[in-house]
């Protein structure tokens, strides 16, 4: 069953659907929609990619804390302004389409 949780006043809707990799191993890939513009901000659903808890949350931003199952390597922050649709590593600008690649690459 999955999980919305709504950030940024309302604006921002992060879905989850819990998936179970191995017993008792949950994994929460997000799926991440700008609620005012009707927009999929980003969309990790079918990845390994697994929403930890967001931080730093205002009006404008979020930031996502992210980490690749099964865990075993650090987790990475996502930054998402609202203003721009931009996602960020860091300060390095991410498009959409290479978020998978600009994660993974993080891993190395």
């Amino acid at each position: 069953m999955s999980e919305t949780t709504l950030h940024c006043d309302g604006r921002i809707a992060i879905t989850v659907e819990p998936r179970e990799m191995r017993m008792s191993h949950w994994l929460y890939a997000p799926l991440v929609v700008d609620q005012q513009r009707q927009q999929v901000l980003l969309d990790l659903s079918e990845s390994l990619w697994d929403l930890i808890g967001t931080a730093d949350e205002t009006a404008n931003s979020l930031e996502l804390l992210l980490r690749k199952y099964p865990g075993d390597r650090p987790s990475v922050m996502l930054s998402v302004d609202l203003d721009s649709g931009e996602l960020k590593l860091g300060e390095q600008r991410i498009e959409p389409s290479q978020l998978l690649s600009a994660l993974d690459s993080t891993l190395n």
